[in-house]
């Protein structure tokens, strides 16, 4: 199937008199009657489930989707992405290593690196993931690279697919977060990639409902990621993995309609009053452009940011203005939203690192919707108007 299709139908396969849509299982434990066959799925010899933490067959079945649509072998479920990352991390390297990551990351990622892995004898070495020879060099020892398929905030686009390629001669494995991507745009494991993570919170759910993290890669890898995942309480509850395999079944859709909208938005920006720079991967001039041509020729989705003249005052008359788009600190659903990094996802950086990362304080993140293109270009334009 095609991923449109794939989308659709993925974690599942329905017989006659099935639900068309699947039954929410809310329970926290099954019962057996037969010893043997409760070892039996216990140790996973046979399909089934016991006990809420370690399975749930709503869980499955978002697991399955995911991981069918990223050409996986299997998925862990978690109650967030940040759960996704922590317990891939620990999956690909359980003992203290060597953490190359790209410098420009979410600031969740930031602070579980610096604040609890490195306490914990990791070392983690930021870098500039778009200079393939800074990758080289940084790889030699390294024992996991780390890379954002999409930057956050400032939506660059390194080459996955070169960087797996070093990777892969060196030994190292590569975790891809692709949550600003997804597997419709664009698929990491197809060109080397070790394991990709999702903050399902995002564009897999897709309507600002749920909290969830999805990690896919081969059945050794997931194995591992699970175990850790059902040891520390981590796994995702029945609800939200029920909501997000809804929403995954429209994804397909979705990302095109953000992908064209966010486009849209990024040319109009680049001509309105107050805005300095836009950042978007597809933009005309964009150092990104030629990357996402060759890695992601369908669209990058719904993610720009821009830097507003005037700082700080300048980006609150612009919220005091906006009509239909609504500041907030996530992104990824249906409607069109702006975020501050500054006092969001970057909160935790000093001023200093802020403004090495380019990330100052006129700095917005846009999370472009599925409305009409026409309608959210004019509610910019009368924001930023005079």
């Amino acid at each position: 199937m095609k991923a449109a299709s794939r989308a659709v139908h993925a974690g599942r396969e329905l017989v006659a008199r099935s639900p068309l849509a699947p039954d929410l299982s809310p329970a926290a434990v099954h019962v057996y009657t037969d010893l043997d066959d409760y070892e039996a799925v216990a140790r996973g010899d046979r399909p089934g489930h016991y006990y809420g933490r370690n399975s749930n067959s709503n869980r499955s079945m978002l697991e399955q989707a995911v991981a069918e649509l990223e050409g996986a072998e299997a998925g862990v479920a978690t109650a967030s992405g940040m759960a996704a990352l922590h317990v891939a991390i620990l999956a690909l390297a359980p003992k203290p290593i060597t953490i190359v990551a790209t410098r420009e990351l979410y600031g969740g990622t930031l602070a579980l690196l610096r604040q609890d892995l490195e306490p914990a004898g990791y070392e983690t070495n930021f870098i500039d993931m778009t200079d393939l020879d800074v990758v080289r060099s940084a790889l030699d020892g390294a024992g996991l690279a780390l890379v954002e398929t999409i930057t956050n905030p400032l939506c660059r686009l390194p080459d996955v697919e070169a960087i797996a390629s070093l990777a892969r001669d060196r030994g190292v494995p590569l975790l891809v977060d692709n949550t600003f991507a997804t597997p419709i745009l664009f698929r990491p494991l197809e060109v080397g990639a070790t394991a990709v993570m999702h903050s399902a919170t995002k564009y897999i759910g897709g309507h600002s409902d749920l909290v969830a993290g999805v990690l896919v890669g081969n059945a050794d890898v997931m194995s591992a990621a699970r175990a850790r995942s059902v040891r520390t309480g981590s796994t995702l509850g029945p609800f939200d993995a029920w909501l997000a395999l809804r929403g995954l079944r429209t994804l397909d859709v979705r990302m095109r309609r953000h992908s064209d909208n966010g486009i849209a938005l990024a040319r109009a920006l680049q001509m309105m009053p107050g805005v300095a720079r836009v950042y978007h991967p597809s933009l005309e001039g964009s150092p990104s452009q030629a990357v996402a041509r060759r890695l992601m020729p369908e669209g990058t989705g719904g993610m720009l940011a821009f830097d507003l003249d005037g700082g700080r005052a300048a980006v609150q008359r612009m919220l005091s203005r906006f009509q239909m788009v609504r500041f907030a600190a996530s992104l990824g659903g249906v409607e069109t939203t702006v975020s501050y990094p500054e006092i969001t996802s970057h909160r935790g950086l000093t001023p200093a690192e802020r403004a090495e990362l380019g990330v100052g304080s006129g700095t917005v993140r846009v999370s472009v919707g599925i409305e009409a293109a026409d309608e959210i270009l004019a509610d910019f334009v009368q924001a930023l108007a005079n």
